[in-house]
């Protein structure tokens, strides 16, 4: 490790965006498992996500429209 990756740099961004950066901080072992699952690069298509009384994701279905003649250019 070099310095840099021990230091702790301060942030300064606005209570609404440090508020956003929490929650995102909160989750974002979720938001790496929908990273990693490609529910972001769905185009015409749809995400389902199954989850637990935890709240903690349990299954992520993904559904690619392969040909609709509604997409068609």
């Amino acid at each position: 490790m070099n310095n840099m990756e021990k230091e702790n740099i301060p942030v300064y961004m606005p209570d609404a965006d440090a508020a956003k950066f929490l929650l995102f901080q909160e989750h974002y072992d979720a938001f790496c498992l929908l990273v990693d699952s490609g529910v972001f690069n769905v185009r015409n298509g749809s995400v389902t996500i199954h989850m637990d009384n935890d709240s903690s994701i349990k299954a992520i279905n993904r559904l690619d429209v392969l040909y609709s003649h509604r997409h068609v250019s």
